[in-house]
């Protein structure tokens, strides 16, 4: 059983990233195609890109954290002793989680704006903003988390 809850919430964002980016593509297609068969492009066609792109975005950052795919500077980090490498890993990893801590705040700050304020739609097709806003604070929660695993996995090491 805990093995299947582990796969799943390591497959989690890439399966809905990647329905996202399907989902995407279909929508280009039929504006591209209706755009120019038809001459008349998919209406809101822009605006469900973008929506699509926020899943795509929250949820494949906390995926490349997992499978460790983000931007490293491996030239310099492998020449250092090991004396020093993992100080700099938990220097890196305590300051990945508070600036996604801060990005946590900030995506709930936004989120709780969209359900307070009336009126908070997107502009062409007139869907309500804040369940994209939501998808945006759960992105960034589970990036914070993959962030607070490295950091723990890290800790163990040192032990």
């Amino acid at each position: 059983m805990l093995y299947w809850l582990k796969s799943a919430v390591k497959k989690a964002p890439l399966i809905i990233s990647s329905i996202s980016l399907v989902f995407m593509m279909l929508v280009v297609v039929v504006h591209v195609v209706g755009r120019n068969l038809f001459n008349a492009p998919l209406y809101g066609g822009v605006e469900i890109i973008s929506l699509s792109g926020v899943v795509l975005i929250s949820f494949a950052l906390g995926y490349t954290q997992l499978q460790k795919g983000h931007i490293a500077v491996e030239v310099l980090v492998t020449r250092l002793p090991e004396s020093l490498r993992i100080p700099l890993a938990v220097f890196a990893l305590v300051a990945s989680l508070i600036t996604g801590a801060l990005l946590i705040w900030g995506a709930i700050d936004y989120f709780w704006d969209a359900i307070i304020k009336r009126g908070s739609y997107t502009l062409v097709l007139h869907l309500p903003s804040a369940p994209f806003r939501f998808v945006w604070v759960l992105g960034c929660a589970a990036l914070w988390g993959y962030f607070l695993y490295d950091f723990i996995q890290i800790l163990r090491r040192v032990k």
